[in-house]
């Protein structure tokens, strides 16, 4: 009995030496970082690359524009550029255009591009890209005598998306 009590005393003393040791041999080791995103993402209306053919104005703020055309006579027609630019730091590319006529005035509406006119759009450049949308308004030339309604609205819609190419 003697023995096993030395036996065990002896196996207490290993354990304890054997904690001791792999207390004394290791390493905690502990990785701290942060890590911050800094690009910007800046696609709007230019203002001083945005005109109507008849000088008809066009108010620029960021993201919207907003024209306004007097027509007079049917088969009378404007044409205004829009200018939009890329002074973010990501590339971009439109990715949907829409436009929706409120209305039944006999004023129509072009817009280009077209959703059909996407797959061939250039990339706007991070920082430098330019593109236009252009929109046409027509007073419709078949019209005879003075209409009832006089005014028509448009709303287009460009959703420009960032470019991973």
């Amino acid at each position: 009995m003697k023995e096993k009590g030395i036996l065990v005393a002896m196996l207490c003393t290993v354990v304890i030496v054997m904690a001791v040791a792999f207390a004394a041999f290791s390493s905690n080791l502990k990785v701290n970082g942060t890590a911050s995103i800094d690009s910007t993402w800046n696609v709007a209306f230019d203002a001083d690359n945005s005109s109507c053919s008849d000088g008809s104005s066009i108010a620029v703020s960021g993201t919207t524009a907003t024209l306004a055309v007097s027509l007079e006579t049917p088969g009378d027609e404007v044409t205004c550029t829009i200018g939009v630019k890329n002074t973010g730091s990501l590339d971009a590319k439109l990715a949907s255009i829409t436009s929706t006529p409120t209305g039944t005035a006999p004023i129509t509406f072009t817009v280009t591009p077209s959703t059909s006119d996407l797959t061939t759009r250039p990339v706007l450049a991070k920082q430098t890209g330019t593109e236009s949308i252009t929109v046409k308004v027509s007073y419709n030339s078949d019209v005879e005598g003075q209409p009832d309604e006089l005014s028509n609205t448009i709303v287009v819609a460009a959703n420009y998306e960032q470019y991973f190419g």
